[in-house]
């Protein structure tokens, strides 16, 4: 079996992907990564906030204004985004982008306020001010359509890796988890196919993710969090509302999204949720550093 790899920055990361391959298949798998590269540099280009003609850079100049219009993918994504702010209880919120923009109050994020329109294939914003990104959910969203692309194009085994936001195809590998209090080192291991595997915390660009209801910087008893799920998306959404949560909250909402953890804590303690646990393998500690209950 042989393997060709894609390296290419997009969605503010670096993507890899790694397609492996059967004999004569080396063309068909090469035309299958281009489609992939292809594919992930057209969301860049829609959903970039750092682009001004992207969909969603035009969605938030236009809030409280006017409705824009989407590609059925992009519209799909967003009504994603309001279903898992539903789902989360708030804790995942697309419209925090006037926080991490140094806006000091959060009375304009409330993901209630964007509006889809499926029959023109729109959104608005409600309020002037307002403004998405889609930090918490593009990569994990990425990941399930790169799979299926790789897949209907004779894929039978890859490896995805969007910047950390990981999943293998039709084998099973060992995915990294870092150490957060010193993310040059890998602490765990998992091994892993046919899923998404997820990791938020604290070493990625400082303390990003907000709170939406306090509109200050998520603090919690997390320093990470690694969630595991058949849904990219909702790993994504997941990990990022667990580190807004804590760990408590967390483990619950895991449970009710039919998702697996591993937390780090602040106090350097670990805990894998019950389906996981014997998947978890310590790199540089003693397996009885993990917890042993699932509470």
């Amino acid at each position: 079996m042989g393997s060709i790899e894609k390296i290419f920055i997009a969605l503010g990361t670096v993507n890899r992907i790694t397609a492996r391959f059967d004999g004569d298949q080396r063309d068909p798998a090469r035309e299958a990564l281009d489609k992939a590269e292809e594919y992930i540099e057209g969301m860049d280009d829609r959903l970039s906030v750092f682009k001004p003609e992207s969909m969603v850079s035009r969605l938030n100049a236009n809030a409280g204004k006017r409705d824009t219009l989407l590609d059925r993918d992009t519209f799909e994504l967003l009504r994603l985004c309001v279903r898992y702010g539903e789902r989360t209880g708030g804790l995942f919120d697309v419209t925090t982008k006037p926080l991490s923009d140094g806006a000091e109050e959060s009375a304009k994020v409330d993901y209630r306020d964007l509006m889809l329109d499926e029959g023109r294939l729109s959104a608005r914003l409600r309020n002037t001010g307002q403004g998405i990104h889609l930090g918490g959910i593009a990569k994990g969203y990425a990941v399930d359509r790169v799979a299926e692309l790789l897949q209907g194009h004779g894929v039978k085994s890859a490896v995805i890796n969007l910047g950390g936001t990981v999943r293998n195809i039709g084998r099973s590998e060992r995915v990294g988890i870092r150490n957060p209090f010193d993310p040059e080192k890998i602490v765990l291991s998992l091994d892993s196919v046919d899923e998404a595997v997820v990791t938020s915390g604290l070493y990625e660009r400082g303390n990003h993710i907000f709170d939406p209801v306090s509109g200050r910087p998520a603090v919690s008893d997390l320093a990470s969090v690694t969630v595991v799920g058949k849904d990219g998306a909702a790993a994504d959404v997941a990990a990022t509302a667990c580190m807004v949560s804590g760990s408590l909250r967390g483990i619950s909402l895991l449970r009710s999204m039919g998702l697996e953890g591993v937390f780090i804590l602040r106090d350097g303690g670990i805990f894998a949720t019950k389906n996981i646990r014997e998947r978890v393998k310590p790199i540089h500690t003693r397996r009885e550093t993990l917890w042993k209950q699932d509470n």
